[in-house]
């Protein structure tokens, strides 16, 4: 997908690095008043002065403008002993929409969140590893309706986020096999999106959206700097770093599933061998089974565990080990505060898989002031991935840092 990756902020950077002007400097300024805002709960202008530093002209001209665009909203506080109270801000969760939109081989997830993360609409549609032709449509009528379902006014609605499997961006080798989804890589999606919504859209790969779904909604809300393994039909990793996703050039960053692991082991359709996808993933254990990825789900894999099927047994021994000398290198490597585990894995072989890797080897994680365990399973559930995909037009519009949205989305 060429044309159609997720930029950093502005625009690519260049080589040289260039000075920030006042209108970037104006947005910036946004952010951090949003952000304060949004950390604290409900402050005074006086407060928000205090805290972000800036004049209380800069402050009042942003309140201003927020309150205009139904942002903030300005309430009286309650009296006080001396004087009159001051006015108070808050975040107005109505004021602004984002969508999420996961495509997998299996199935179409999307869901609608509102600005203090909320969910207000969600959706499903099967489909049978879709490519472009099968998979817009069914994208287009996703969105129509969340909408449909959430009654939301379209132009309150900042983005939409997009993800699927990765690798982007890369030769025809690697974006083949039967863990990536077929004819994307040189399919305008971006484009085609936007031009039949009418809205923004951000395209992001399914691990590094998974790692922000943790973030905000699961298992490492709060957290700045962990790694995410995401266990699907192939198997990806994302990155955040001081409450950013990291994203790469072309936004594989933590592309592990071609890591080469075991350096004489299976060949892998990334031209490598050994790469632990091949032994980590959910098409990795139908492989095992004879199954085939394409007609299969994991609840195949939870019938062959309660049967105690030998060949699942064989592979969920190397699947430990995988994960296991993964660990360790995203460990050493980031130095994080936690590697958290999410994906499509029936959480039974996850439990057992966890198990059979133990005990972690030692990294410099491995220190005894550790309040956080080195390892968390996710706990956002199977729409973790849709989930991260709405934070990205949040990111975009307001320069959001995690951890910022306080609600989980309503069961």
């Amino acid at each position: 997908m060429p044309n159609d990756r997720l930029q950093t902020d502005g625009a690519t950077l260049n080589a040289t690095l260039s000075g920030t002007n006042l209108e970037n400097a104006k947005q910036h300024n946004r952010r951090v008043v949003l952000e304060a805002l949004r950390l604290h709960g409900e402050l005074s202008r006086a407060d928000l002065k205090r805290l972000t530093r800036l004049s209380t002209q800069t402050v009042s001209n942003i309140a201003d403008e927020f309150i205009e665009r139904s942002l903030f909203i300005e309430s009286d506080s309650r009296p006080t002993a001396r004087g009159k109270p001051p006015k108070i801000l808050s975040i107005n969760a109505k004021g602004a929409y984002s969508i999420g939109l996961q495509l997998d081989h299996r199935k179409l997830i999307g869901v609608l969140l509102d600005l203090g993360g909320e969910e207000l609409a969600r959706t499903r549609i099967d489909v049978s590893h879709p490519n472009p032709a099968e998979g817009l449509p069914a994208l287009e009528q996703a969105i129509a309706e969340l909408i449909t379902q959430s009654k939301v006014a379209r132009a309150r609605i900042c983005g939409i986020g997009v993800v699927m499997p990765g690798p982007f961006n890369v030769n025809e080798t690697t974006a083949s096999g039967p863990t990536v989804l077929p004819e994307w890589q040189a399919f305008p999606l971006v484009a085609k999106l936007s031009h039949s919504t009418g809205l923004p859209v951000y395209l992001e790969n399914d691990a590094t959206a998974a790692a922000m779904g943790e973030s905000y909604f699961g298992a490492v809300k709060g957290m700045r700097n962990f790694a995410c393994i995401y266990i699907g039909t192939g198997l990806g990793g994302g990155l955040v770093i001081e409450g950013r996703p990291m994203r790469g050039k072309n936004g594989n960053a933590g592309e592990i599933g071609h890591v080469p692991i075991f350096p004489d082991g299976k060949p892998c359709y990334c031209g490598n061998t050994g790469c632990a996808e091949q032994y980590l993933s959910l098409h990795s254990a139908y492989d095992c089974l004879g199954l085939d990825s394409a007609t299969c789900d994991p609840s195949f894999l939870e019938a062959a565990f309660e049967k105690r099927d030998p060949k699942l047994l064989e592979w969920m021994q190397a699947a430990g080990l995988t994960l296991k000398l993964m660990i360790l290198g995203l460990e050493n490597t980031l130095d994080p505060e936690t590697v958290v585990i999410t994906g499509y894995m029936p959480k039974k072989l996850l439990d057992q898989i966890i198990h059979t890797m133990e005990p972690l080897a030692q990294s410099v994680s491995s220190h005894n002031e550790r309040k956080t365990p080195r390892v968390l399973l996710g706990t956002a559930g199977d729409e973790v991935a849709a989930l991260g995909a709405a934070v990205f037009p949040l990111l975009q519009s307001f320069g959001l840092v995690a951890p910022v949205l306080a609600t989980r989305m309503k069961d």
